[in-house]
């Protein structure tokens, strides 16, 4: 049997009431060429029926490590010459994979990445979230997010998994982050004008539950190799990640003050620390004034 064209991989761990809508997406495509590999760390909820509704499925029901571990063991098993990995709450957009025929069919391209589509599932239109990548060395300021690659429109070939090895199985939130850096040392990340896929932030979602993981994830990772890449600028960066980190906690805890008022004082605390300065600062005190009167309201 040939091999197909796309491989798209998903790792899956109770999320049945999302994983429907991600394989109907795939499907949606119309493309004959493509396997789709869901790795399911042995879910209790209703994913087990859903996979059953979907008998062109690879489907692998086992225990894992993680989501670096699920995902590192179908990269494992695609056959396929193009890898794209969709998370089982996201989907990708109508004709994205002619899209992405297209980039590859061009000479020289190994990676590509596009926009997405975002629903923050709060009852609003979703907005179209911009790609950015222009300079590798960027990913080493992550506190400024100078780069944004949106995961679920990252498609890349297959042998450049075994170039750069797989996703790091010690990482639970930057793996793609993490993965981007290595390959963009040996490859362009060419860009694609359009929104290739679609991001639903609902509330179980990675992103919106361990913002704070996400940083310290960042922080381990990415810190160590701009003070390596910047020995003489160790000190001037170190300043400006405190400077720009604080920045980051204030938001969230000016985010979180409505809805959730211990975490909102955790952030704001994570702000103080890293730029004591934020103390006279309006938007400090805003925040400060929020959380107290949320906390008068329960």
């Amino acid at each position: 049997m040939s091999a197909p064209f796309l491989s798209v991989v998903t790792p899956s761990w109770n999320q049945g009431e999302w994983l429907g809508g991600c394989i109907r997406s795939v499907l949606a495509q119309g493309a004959a060429d493509f396997e789709h590999i869901v790795f399911d760390n042995c879910s209790s909820d209703s994913t087990p029926a859903v996979l059953a509704q979907h008998p062109h499925l690879i489907t692998r029901i086992e225990k894992d490590t993680g989501q670096s571990n699920a995902l590192n063991k179908a990269f494992a098993l695609a056959r396929g010459e193009i890898i794209c990995w969709l998370n089982a709450d996201d989907q990708y957009l109508l004709g994205a994979f002619d899209i992405v025929r297209r980039e590859f069919a061009k000479p020289g391209v190994d990676v590509i990445f596009g926009d997405c589509e975002e629903d923050l599932c709060a009852g609003n239109p979703p907005r179209i979230r911009r790609a950015r990548f222009e300079r590798r060395e960027d990913m080493l300021m992550w506190w400024e997010k100078r780069t944004d690659l949106l995961q679920p429109a990252v498609f890349f070939r297959r042998r450049l998994l075994a170039e750069v090895g797989p996703l790091r199985e010690d990482l639970h939130v930057v793996m793609d982050s993490e993965l981007w850096w290595r390959m963009s040392e040996r490859y362009t990340f060419h860009r694609v004008e359009a929104a290739l896929a679609k991001q639903q932030r609902q509330p179980d979602s990675k992103t919106i539950k361990h913002m704070p993981r996400i940083y310290e994830e960042k922080d381990r990772v990415f810190t160590p190799l701009l003070d390596a890449a910047q020995p003489k600028r160790r000190a001037r960066n170190a300043i400006a990640r405190r400077i720009g980190m604080g920045r980051r906690w204030l938001g969230l805890a000016q985010s979180a003050a409505k809805t959730n008022p211990e975490a909102a004082r955790d952030f704001l605390q994570r702000a103080l620390i890293e730029n004591p300065l934020l103390a006279v600062a309006p938007h400090w005190w805003a925040a400060k004034n929020a959380i107290k009167t949320a906390d008068t309201r329960k």
